[in-house]
């Protein structure tokens, strides 16, 4: 009887663990490149490859005019239109063991390379 339970509690735990295994954390950084589907931050030695995708959520100064403008010229904003090399950032991701991949959730440009121009 101990052994069903102890089972019947392991499968719970397994099936639900992709919650469990999941992670929200925040990497601040500087912007080494950017691509279509992912951006790689760099904070002093340590370097963070974090794939987003149409859900990212991306909070910049003067973002919402260019969404604006896009949505104005019949195309969405991508996050390489508003994240450039050089730009300080706030990553928020989650990362999933099972599958080994930092998954962006929001991007926050601090400060930008291009209002500096």
């Amino acid at each position: 009887m101990k052994r069903s339970v102890f089972l019947a509690i392991a499968a719970v735990l397994v099936l639900s663990g992709v919650g469990v295994l999941a992670q929200t954390e925040s990497f601040v950084g500087t912007v080494k490149a950017v691509s279509g589907s992912s951006v790689t931050v760099e904070h002093g030695t340590i370097t963070g490859m974090f794939n987003f995708d149409a859900k990212t959520h991306v909070g910049a100064k003067g973002s919402t005019a260019k969404t604006r403008e896009a949505q104005a010229a019949g195309r969405g904003l991508t996050v390489p239109d508003v994240v450039h090399p050089g730009d300080q950032v706030k990553v928020t991701y989650t990362y999933t063991a099972s599958s080994n991949k930092m998954v962006v959730g929001d991007i926050a440009v601090l400060a930008s390379l291009a209002s500096k121009k």
